[in-house]
């Protein structure tokens, strides 16, 4: 009987093993990438207006101006990108390239697509990224915030030294610049292969924590509740480590 009331065995760990060993090797990367004092203190954004004062109306200025704020968080030049706003009718933009490229664009299933629906082509021969939104989306402020944010730490990835053009880097990445609240709630709507799912997404938000010293961050109310109960979960396994 002597031992019966002793400690409790350890937590296991909320995700699958292999999804722990890889955010485990891509989140110290991503750390050093894009430097850590940086990361520490770097502002989150939540879904407030006084981080995003903007009226939502289904307008393509809000759509802009939501860029000038993430791309100001993101430490881009918004000057350098641009938005191509589709309808779910059309079914290829052009590049810009002078070899006559052209996005292809996804199918309308919000289930399938992701990010912007576009394959990340690099700069056009303009010189700036070309983002393509579908024209519905911009009534729905939080999935447009992390659909940009999304193609915008693809660029930041592949422009940094990181030749791999990975979905699941660019979550991430999007988490370290401060947007994974919006990131990982629209995962939801990007539960696909290739990408941060849900429960990896409360992983990668309690490192993300930890990193900071935050236990009870203020922007961890605004997750939906499915990630906000994986991000304790997670949460509570690291702190039996």
């Amino acid at each position: 009987m002597l031992g019966i009331f002793g400690k409790s065995a350890p937590r296991k760990c909320p995700i699958p093993e292999a999804s722990q060993k890889w955010i485990e090797t891509a989140f110290p990367f991503l750390v050093r990438l894009f430097g850590e004092e940086k990361i520490k203190h770097k502002k989150v954004l939540i879904p407030h207006y006084a981080d995003f004062p903007i009226r939502y109306d289904g307008g393509t200025q809000p759509a802009w101006d939501t860029l000038h704020i993430i791309a100001a968080q993101m430490e881009v030049d918004p000057d350098s990108i641009i938005l191509d706003i589709y309808t779910d009718v059309t079914r290829s933009l052009s590049t810009g390239s002078h070899m006559g490229g052209k996005f292809l664009l996804g199918s309308d299933d919000s289930t399938e697509n992701t990010g912007a629906d576009l394959a990340y082509q690099g700069r056009a021969q303009d010189g700036k990224l070309h983002i393509g939104l579908e024209e519905k989306k911009l009534s729905d402020p939080e999935r447009l915030v992390a659909d940009i944010a999304h193609e915008i730490a693809r660029m930041r990835l592949m422009e940094s030294l990181q030749p791999e053009d990975s979905h699941q880097l660019a979550d991430l990445t999007t988490l370290l610049f401060g947007l994974g609240v919006f990131n990982s709630n629209a995962s939801f709507y990007t539960a696909k292969k290739g990408y941060v799912l849900q429960r990896e997404w409360g992983y990668a938000l309690a490192l993300f924590a930890r990193l900071r010293n935050e236990k009870d961050p203020a922007w961890a109310k605004h997750l939906t509740p499915n990630i906000r109960s994986d991000f304790a979960k997670s949460q509570n396994y690291l702190e039996d480590r």
